[in-house]
């Protein structure tokens, strides 16, 4: 194949609303050009998922078969698991602190008071009943206090049930214990004794093993362990912090309490993930009084995650929060890892535009010891947009994923300064639509799929050009509220599964097909648009926000010597008869002019700091028609009307594919020169539940719905 390939972009004109249309050059027909012998960077980005736990992916779930065998299918790497706060009986394996010889039982009484409790005694008898209520009341096992709404008869019941025996099993409802307070919540607790005396500790991984081995069992490369919820115990509150007794339920309120640490030293918390990991990988574990627990798994965990989100939970700084990491690093390296196999990632930051954390975290010398691993930071990037059912504000999301590339590059900066052997993993990445988690939200379109996943192929090129490491598309399941099940909604925004199937919808076929196209190695090579066309003796260029437009003329000795036209917002028209739209920029003339004029050459920055954002939330462009004293000029860039492209090639220069992505709510036709007979994979919203079509073209010409990702490989 030649070297360099042309590609003609024509926009076609569609009947679309006015607020659509506006900005868009219908008449326009673009060049793109792919040199594929010039090389503009070295990918070394893997594409990837995380999986958050929640109750669908429970073995009791009506889609958890199918969910497992879509995430199986990918054969993603570095697939991030993450047991999480909302969960507490999912996520933490000790939810209670170990209590000596007092063996005590709590019910939160959210799940109604028609429940039991089971106490036993393994090696001897229940010897005493030290305290019981069922009621409100306060404290925790060995000082439990007794509220104002409480049982006379508790103890009594409770010595009934169990007195003598090795195992007792109390029913806790009303018709038992009687109503000691009418509409009002009521809580079981219940501390007893046994005979001879046994030190007492409450791991228990009944729930989270189930779900946790059917994760390690669909995903047999390199995985990223995050158990991201800290037992609320070994935090400092003003009370006990109660969780559900469902597994289902979320925990109201919040589980994560409290600010600083029981053990200042750290050594419990990292005591109780040393343990946690030697239960997945060692085998078992020994407690904190010495007793052997025994699991039999051996799995092989590259990465632990050390916490999620740490500016919200625990309302770390980046100060505590380093203590935190080397405090867990070390505990999982006593209990579970002496030969220093496992890496570690940190921070998993929320929010954005957070360069202290990476200045304070990076840097070696604020951690505990040199020996201390920095081999990945991570962070997390959600756009939104300004409506949750309009197809047209979907376009929002590429103007934030802009802002979020030029966030990463100073991320990088950063590493590059203080680590740059640590890797950059954006290991949350998605949408999350505007009132996203209340039940009464409209269900989006299926289309916004299409434009999420699109969103995520572009953010892939951009980042993989400049140098991000992993990035993670988040999550693989979540849904809008089930009454069937009694669920609450969980995100379902960011679902790449149906929770009705467990089948993928557009953005888990979008990863599929990216997983299965590029490769850690691939060669991004120049991939540009010469939007430039003569017209007497001028020259033009017109490019969205967020990209460059550079302006050029082609004899050595000419300038820029005439800035004809030149306008920032919904411009509309083509070249030589361009005109602003409604949305306009008053400063594009000067900002121009000032960036180009006595130049051959110049290259503007479309962003809004720059030109001010003159209609928010709206598609934006820069359309400029210049001259030059002597010659022709042509401008170059990186997409037009909204099409980002991309060419790869394999290491050795072979395997040339093409990255395509409709960025708007507009289909467009691409013809391609010598794309026909090459085998395309096409995400877009003619098969809006998938799978992806996988044809080979019969001509040049390829139709891109609106939101399409398209991988071209050539023949």
């Amino acid at each position: 194949m030649a070297g360099v390939l042309t590609i003609l972009v024509v926009l076609l004109a569609l009947t679309l609303s006015a607020s659509v249309n506006e900005g868009n050059p219908l008449d326009t027909t673009s060049q793109v050009t792919i040199d594929w012998n010039t090389v503009v960077a070295i990918s070394n980005t893997t594409t990837t998922l995380q999986v958050v736990v929640n109750p669908l992916l429970r073995r009791e779930s009506p889609v958890h078969d199918a969910m497992f065998e879509s995430l199986a299918a990918l054969q993603a790497d570095y697939t991030r698991y993450v047991p999480w706060l909302p969960y507490p009986k999912l996520a933490v394996a000790e939810l209670d602190p170990p209590s000596g010889t007092a063996l005590c039982k709590m019910l939160s009484g959210e799940e109604g008071n028609n429940q039991t409790v089971t106490l036993s005694c393994a090696a001897g008898k229940i010897s005493k009943v030290d305290f019981a209520s069922f009621g409100t009341p306060t404290g925790v096992c060995g000082d439990f206090v007794l509220g104002k709404c409480h049982a006379q008869n508790s103890s009594t019941v409770v010595s009934s049930y169990c007195l003598g025996k090795s195992t007792c099993t109390i029913p806790v409802n009303v018709n038992v214990f009687g109503e000691p307070c009418v509409n009002v919540v009521k809580q079981f607790v219940v501390q007893v004794e046994c005979d001879p005396p046994m030190n007492h500790t409450y791991w228990d991984f009944s729930v989270i093993d189930p779900m946790t081995e059917d994760f390690m069992r669909a995903t047999p490369n390199t995985r990223i362990i995050n158990f991201s919820t800290i037992p609320a115990w070994l935090y400092k509150t003003a009370s006990r912090v109660i969780y559900p007794d469902n597994p289902d339920r979320e925990a109201s309120p919040g589980y994560t309490q409290g600010t600083d640490l029981v053990d200042p030293t750290g050594r419990d918390l990292g005591d109780y993930y040393g343990r946690l990991v030697s239960w997945y990988t060692k085998g078992g574990f020994t407690d904190e009084y010495g007793v052997e627990h025994k699991s039999n798994h051996s799995y092989d965990i590259q990465y632990w995650e050390c916490l999620n989100e740490v500016e919200s939970e625990h309302r770390n700084s980046p100060e505590s929060y380093t203590k935190v990491y080397d405090f867990m690093v070390d505990g999982i390296r006593r209990h579970a890892d002496p030969d220093h196999q496992i890496k570690f990632v940190g921070m998993a930051l929320e929010g954005h535009h957070e360069y202290n954390w990476y200045n304070y975290f990076l840097n070696i010398s604020n951690h505990a010891s040199p020996d201390i691993p920095l081999d990945i930071v991570s962070f997390h990037f959600y756009a939104s947009c300004s409506s949750r059912t309009d197809p047209t504000a979907y376009q929002q999301f590429f103007t934030r994923a802009d802002s979020f590339v030029e966030e990463c590059k100073e991320i990088i900066k950063i590493r590059d300064a203080l680590s740059p052997h640590t890797l950059l993993d954006v290991d949350e990445t998605g949408v999350i639509l505007p009132g996203d988690n209340s039940p009464s939200a409209p269900m989006f379109p299926l289309v916004y799929y299409n434009a999420a996943g699109a969103m995520y192929a572009y953010l892939f090129g951009r980042l993989a050009e400049i140098g991000v490491e992993i990035l993670g598309e988040s999550q693989l399941v979540g849904y809008p509220e089930l009454p069937e099940l009694n669920l609450q909604p969980q995100f379902p925004s960011v679902a790449m599964l149906n929770w009705t199937n467990g089948l993928g919808n557009a953005r888990y076929h979008v990863l599929k097909v990216l997983i299965e196209n590029f490769k850690v190695g691939d060669k991004l090579v120049r991939s540009s648009i010469s939007n430039g066309i003569p017209v007497n003796g001028s020259f033009c260029g017109y490019q969205v926000t967020g990209q460059l437009l550079s302006m050029e003329c082609d004899d050595r000795k000419a300038k820029i010597d005439k800035i004809t036209f030149a306008a920032y917002g919904t411009v509309q028209g083509s070249c030589g008869n361009y005109t602003a739209g409604t949305c306009n920029s008053a400063n594009s003339t000067d900002i121009i002019k000032s960036a180009c004029l006595g130049r051959r050459y110049c290259t503007i920055n479309i962003i809004t700091s720059i030109f001010g954002d003159p209609c928010s939330g709206t598609e934006k462009y820069l359309a400029i028609e210049a001259h030059c004293s002597t010659g022709r000029g042509s401008a170059t860039g990186g997409a037009i009307a909204g099409i980002y492209v991309q060419g790869f090639t394999a290491a050795d220069g072979t395997n040339h594919r093409l990255l395509l992505v409709n960025k708007t709510p507009r289909n467009q036709s691409i013809v391609v020169k010598g794309a026909s007979e090459s085998l395309a994979f096409i995400v877009d919203d003619t098969r809006p539940t998938g799978p992806a079509i996988n044809m080979t073209l019969t001509s040049d010409t390829v139709e891109m719905s609106r939101y399409a990702v398209i991988v071209i490989k050539f023949h």
